[in-house]
């Protein structure tokens, strides 16, 4: 009976660091995205491509926003001078009611324009951004990484949906 104790002692143990070792503390980790992100020469060469992209815009605006005004100086010295008749003003004013919206518009859609352009630009950089973050998450058996600079979630371990126990617990 004796030889037989040891041995138990030994599977015991054996079996509590096992046991142990399966539940340990889960892992939790956080980083700042905004700071890796400038940290990173893709995202200098996409601001660079950004800026380039808004600039020609800006260029664009510029210059529809100059014509608009030579246009609208023009037309205040012909109807000061009386030059206009009625009709002519009305039909004036018209056109460039017209352009005004025109350039609105064009405002519009290259503030949009812009938006898109980053997002082009930042896709795939933030997707390999992500690709690493989950290979760090996989590797270093980290449940759960948190960014920081927004308080999102940017990497969540497969987990189950307690919405039904909770839906339970609460009587829906």
């Amino acid at each position: 009976m004796l030889k037989k104790t040891p041995i138990f002692i030994l599977f015991a143990l054996l079996f509590g660091s096992a046991t142990m070792n399966a539940q340990a503390a889960p892992k939790y980790g956080h980083m700042n995205l905004g700071n890796l992100l400038e940290l990173l020469p893709d995202t200098k060469k996409a601001n660079d491509d950004l800026k380039l992209f808004a600039d020609d815009l800006s260029a664009k605006d510029d210059s529809l926003t100059k014509a608009f005004q030579a246009a609208v100086a023009t037309y205040q010295t012909a109807y000061q001078s009386g030059t206009l008749t009625p009709v002519q003003s009305q039909t004036k004013e018209s056109e460039l009611q017209k352009e005004q919206e025109a350039i609105q518009k064009f405002e519009q859609e290259a503030q949009q324009a812009v938006t898109d352009k980053r997002t082009e630009l930042l896709k795939p950089i933030l997707k390999r951004i992500d690709d690493a973050i989950k290979a760090v998450a996989t590797e270093n058996q980290y449940l759960m990484i948190f960014d920081t600079s927004s308080g999102s979630m940017l990497y969540a371990a497969e987990t189950d949906d307690v919405t039904d126990l909770v839906k339970k617990k609460l009587g829906i």
